[in-house]
């Protein structure tokens, strides 16, 4: 039986009494595994929930192991709001990207998650810069770790350096590439400003230009890893902004 500290990514029904569980582990990446009896747990206010930190205990040898036991180490956590669907965001796209990369060890992704997860409850109290700046650094933490860190201000092309006036275009699996202003005026969603970049590789996102560049950018680096489908998360934000406005 193994130990491992766990957060819950996604669970759907297994049979009558069960549940089919995805978890995120430091050790192990993600496990998918069956949690028995499930239903009468939760029925008594027990259940597996998303954002609580748990301590599990499984076995198993194939993709599917079995939950022995789980035990929460904390308070949950109350989110609200956008702090709530950014919450279901990044859960989302932990569990699509290392779909294919179970039992793999992730120890720097899951602090950068729990990084986000303590900054989702601080920004209760209304710290919506430093979401948007935490966010972005946990994507660029998933980045490296499935091997598609990119040198951001740097042409791939030439090797040089970025410059500061100087517009990029984002080339999967090579990095960035200097494109015309012509260019650049005609795909404005596609094209990188070199003052941003230089920032970005600098993980400094304390300017509002840069963070929305780089919420652009990030989204073009990570669809090949967790695919073309629309995020079912941003759907979620936009249905409750549009109800709330």
């Amino acid at each position: 039986m193994i130990k491992q500290p766990a957060y819950v990514l996604h669970s759907r029904p297994y049979r009558e009494t069960s549940a089919m569980v995805d978890l995120f582990t430091p050790e192990y990446g993600l496990i998918r595994c069956i949690a028995r009896g499930i239903k009468k747990q939760t029925s008594k206010g027990h259940g597996l929930q998303p954002f609580l930190a748990y301590e599990i205990f499984f076995h198993g040898d194939g993709d599917l192991k079995n939950l022995d036991r789980y035990e929460s180490c904390e308070l949950p956590l109350l989110l609200k709001g956008d702090a709530l669907f950014s919450g279901f965001y990044v859960n989302e796209v932990i569990l699509r990207a290392l779909r294919s990369e179970a039992d793999i060890e992730a120890e720097t992704l899951f602090d950068s998650y729990v990084a986000v997860l303590n900054t989702l409850n601080a920004s209760e109290r209304d710290d919506q810069v430093h979401l948007e700046q935490v966010l972005r650094i946990f994507e660029l933490t998933l980045l490296e770790h499935m091997g598609q860190s990119y040198e951001w201000a740097m042409d791939f092309r030439t090797g040089d350096y970025v410059e500061s006036d100087q517009y990029y275009g984002f080339f999967v699996e090579q990095g960035m590439g200097s494109v015309s202003e012509i260019y650049a005026r005609k795909n404005p969603k596609s094209a990188f400003i070199g003052e941003d970049l230089i920032a970005l590789a600098n993980q400094d996102l304390s300017s509002s230009s840069t963070r929305k560049m780089a919420k652009r950018l990030l989204r073009l680096a990570l669809r090949p890893i967790i695919g073309y489908k629309p995020i079912q998360a941003r759907e979620l934000i936009k249905q409750f902004r549009e109800i709330g406005s």
